[in-house]
């Protein structure tokens, strides 16, 4: 539902912390619910749990887009995600401590997860690809590893999932708030329901809440209540503290408190399973990654025959386009499986002349500029030519808080 205009704050230090910071009039996201089975009954916990405080907020330092002199070159992009191992332990590394907290809420939702451990282990060994996809784009936004848990709160990382009164796609966005961050919204295509547009949606304006919130846990009552309803509920606080378990600041949805919890209870199920009776999947899997379509194929099986990929798998990870990739001047970047040990050299040289008809991803040896494109964000040419954001953003004098022009030309750093 669309978020109400921002009140003035009263207080002369609500008033510092709005100047310090870039602020976006954005619709807020509806809440999603878990998909998870009810809560089995489970004894109580019996390991000491670190106390959970509320957290006083401060406006968020800028982060730098260029290394300071004498400093260390900043590494290059980290291996793709390729087993279930691999993803659960960076994921745990992007996490905020304390990840297990004290609380009845935050118990009760630890319980309420792990109470069917054989669904719980399912559910995330169907969405591995996916999950390894989202924290892959949260570690290249520099952003809180909770943030990649709120698919799983959400739609159980569903892609498809549909929830009442709107909300759709992998995130749950409404369709004001999807279209307000650039996705197309419409009867013959509904970018809700891609991966690659919606969770560079999602993100960016997650990006935009926590420059502004600085914490995770306001940016993600933010997220979920909407930034103006958490502004006004802080001036009227005026202590600028937030904690899901002490319902702070008050005045907000008890959803909103719950979502906090639900985000705290799965970061601490990831970091500590075994204390939990869980056992999480360490399967290997083929990553995912964004690609465009040949420009002439018009069905997701055409696609696949070209990229010599299972059409079982396009089908499956890009629901969005299952009337076709005709319809409503659709984007044309789909999330396929990518063969990781041959993804460089595929990536240069396309295998077949259908192949030769795509965008073609190609490292920063290949190509010294870039123009851009509709559709294009900084991540998502970082990624297609192997560097990082920051350094994008350095090498062309770019502001992170600002969209990119059509037809811009960037230079590709070393």
């Amino acid at each position: 539902m669309p978020d109400a205009p921002p009140v003035p704050p009263p207080a002369n230090r609500f008033r510092l912390f709005r100047r310090a910071v870039t602020s976006l009039a954005l619709s807020g996201l509806v809440v999603g619910c878990s998909t998870l089975p009810a809560p089995a009954p489970s004894p109580p916990l019996g390991v000491a749990e670190e106390p959970s405080e509320p957290v006083e907020l401060a406006p968020a330092p800028p982060k730098p887009v260029a290394s300071a002199p004498g400093s260390p070159p900043e590494p290059g992009p980290a291996p793709r995600i390729a087993d279930g191992r691999t993803l659960f332990d960076r994921w745990v590394a992007t996490l905020t401590p304390p990840l297990c907290v004290r609380g009845e809420q935050n118990r009760h939702w630890r319980r309420r997860y792990a109470g069917h451990p054989t669904g719980f282990e399912r559910q995330l060994r169907e969405a591995l690809p996916l999950m390894a996809y989202v924290v892959e784009a949260v570690e290249a936004r520099g952003l809180p590893g909770e943030f990649a848990l709120i698919p799983i709160v959400e739609s159980g990382y569903r892609p498809e999932a549909r929830g009442p009164g709107g909300p759709t796609g992998l995130w749950q966005m409404i369709g004001s708030t999807a279209r307000n961050h650039g996705v197309r919204v419409g009867p013959d295509y509904d970018g809700r329901l891609s991966p690659v547009d919606s969770t560079d949606a999602a993100l960016g304006y997650l990006t935009t809440l926590h420059a502004e919130f600085g914490d995770w846990r306001a940016t993600a009552m933010a997220y979920n209540a909407g930034e103006g309803r958490l502004r006004r509920a802080l001036a009227r606080d005026g202590t600028f503290r937030v904690s899901g378990e002490r319902r702070l600041p008050a005045g907000l949805p008890s959803v909103t408190y719950a979502y906090i919890a639900k985000l705290h209870a799965l970061a601490c199920l990831i970091a500590e399973p075994a204390r939990h009776g869980l056992a999480l999947p360490t399967d290997r899997f083929i990553p995912l990654d964004a690609r465009r379509a040949p420009d002439n194929a018009t069905q997701l099986e055409a696609v696949a025959r070209a990229w010599g990929t299972p059409s079982e798998a396009l089908v499956r990870w890009n629901p969005a386009y299952r009337q076709g990739l005709h319809r409503g001047g659709a984007p044309r970047l789909l999330l396929t499986p990518i063969d990781a040990p041959g993804i460089a050299d595929e990536r240069v040289m396309p295998t077949s002349p259908e192949l030769a008809a795509t965008e073609t991803i190609r490292p920063v040896t290949a190509s010294r500029e870039y123009t851009v494109r509709s559709g294009d964000t900084l991540w998502r040419i970082a990624r297609r030519h192997g560097t990082s954001v920051r350094a994008l953003a350095a090498a062309n004098g770019l502001d992170l808080t600002r969209p990119l022009s059509i037809g811009r030309t960037l230079r590709i750093p070393d």
